[in-house]
C-alpha cells in the first residue's frame, strides 16, 4: 500500500478511576505561527508523561510533563509551508497559538520542543512534534496516558479526530492488521471516512491509553488504512525530548 499523507476544570487522566475519560475531551484543533504566518493545520492531543511516584518516596514532589503532540510533517508541504521545518528548528519557527476543543475550549502550549530523531513521513516511523504545556494551558482538557503494551493484530483502537465532515471530534473505531517497530497499522471499520486533517490524532484502546500518533492513510483493495507512530518509538521520541 503507498501511504497518502493528509494534514492537516480539573484535568482527569485517562484510565483514572472507574470511568474511562472521553479522548475527545484530550484532542483539538491546533493553531501555529510559523515565522509570524498563521497555520491552521492537523490535529493535537494533551498527553501526560509525568513520571509515577517512587515507591521509596511516593511524595516526593513530580514535575508535571504535559504535551501537546501532533504530526511533524505538518510543518511542511503537507501543512501548506514551502518546505519543511526540521524537528531541531521548530523552536525557531514555530509557536503553538491555540488548539481548540470540541465545545469551544481553548487550550495553549508554552514552549516547543526539538526532538532529535525525529523525521516527517519516512519508515520507521519518527514523525512526531510536541509542545510542552502546563496545568493553565491544558485546563478543562483530558490528559491522556500511553498504554503499557503495545497493540497486537487484530486489537479492536480507535482513532481521536474528526472525520465526519462538521468538525467535532470522536472517536473512529479500526481493527489492527500489524504493529512493529516501524508503524502500527490499522482498517477503519468505516471505510467512507474523512481522514483530512486528521494527522496528529491519538490512536487509543478501550481504555483511552495511547497506542500511536496517528500520520494518515488511504484505501488498499477496498479498505481504508491508517498508518501511525507506534507506542514505543513514541514513548522513545518524547522522553528524551521533555
Amino acid at each position: 500500500m503507498a501511504l497518502m499523507l493528509v494534514c492537516g476544570a480539573p484535568t482527569a487522566r485517562a484510565g483514572d478511576g472507574d470511568k474511562t475519560p472521553d479522548p475527545a475531551a484530550a484532542t483539538c484543533h491546533p493553531s501555529f505561527s510559523v515565522d509570524g504566518v498563521n497555520l491552521s493545520a492537523g490535529t493535537a492531543f494533551l498527553l501526560d508523561m509525568t513520571e509515577p511516584p517512587s515507591p521509596s518516596n511516593p511524595l516526593a514532589v513530580r514535575p508535571p510533563a504535559l504535551f501537546w503532540v501532533t504530526a511533524l510533517h505538518l510543518f511542511g508541504p503537507n501543512g501548506g509551508l514551502a518546505a519543511q521545518i526540521a524537528s531541531q528548528d521548530l523552536p525557531q519557527h514555530v509557536t503553538m497559538k491555540g488548539c481548540a476543543g470540541n465545545d469551544g475550549q481553548q487550550w495553549a502550549a508554552r514552549r516547543t520542543l526539538a526532538i532529535a530523531g525525529a523525521v516527517p513521513m519516512a519508515t520507521p516511523f519518527r514523525d512526531v512534534a510536541a509542545f510542552a504545556t502546563d496545568a493553565a494551558g491544558s485546563n478543562g482538557a483530558v490528559r491522556l496516558l500511553l498504554a503499557d503494551k503495545a497493540a497486537v493484530v487484530g486489537d479492536e483502537v480507535w482513532v481521536v479526530a474528526s472525520m465526519g465532515g462538521d468538525g467535532r471530534i470522536r472517536r473512529y473505531g479500526a481493527r489492527v492488521i500489524y504493529n512493529g517497530p516501524d508503524a502500527l497499522q490499522y482498517a477503519f471499520v468505516d471505510g467512507t471516512l474523512d481522514m483530512r486533517a486528521t494527522s496528529g490524532a491519538a490512536v487509543v484502546d478501550g481504555a483511552g491509553r495511547v497506542l500511536g500518533l496517528h500520520l494518515g492513510g488511504g484505501k488498499d483493495r477496498g479498505d481504508l488504512l491508517g498508518m501511525a507512530v507506534p507506542l514505543d518509538r513514541l514513548r522513545a521520541l518524547i522522553g528524551a525530548a521533555k
